[in-house]
């Protein structure tokens, strides 16, 4: 498997912030749903809040920190 290119990742979050903007009382959820045009099986992310994704964030990206740094040597 080839690594994915890391200077998506900006182009990403300046096109979903860009039409995030456009559509400001869409939940990030929502947003992303619409765009992938999932709309079946879809109704718990859908719903879910920006605060519960923030939160889920936090915790995602303070388990990767403490997984990285307990592994920084091997």
């Amino acid at each position: 498997m080839t690594p994915r290119d890391p200077k998506r990742i900006e182009r990403v979050v300046e096109l979903l912030r860009e039409a995030w903007r456009l559509f400001p009382d869409q939940r990030l959820t929502q947003l992303v749903i619409n765009v992938a045009d999932q709309k079946h099986d879809c109704a718990p992310v859908f719903y879910l809040e920006d605060t519960e994704i923030e939160k889920k964030l936090e915790a995602m990206i303070r388990s990767r920190r403490e997984y990285l740094a307990k592994n920084k040597n091997t």
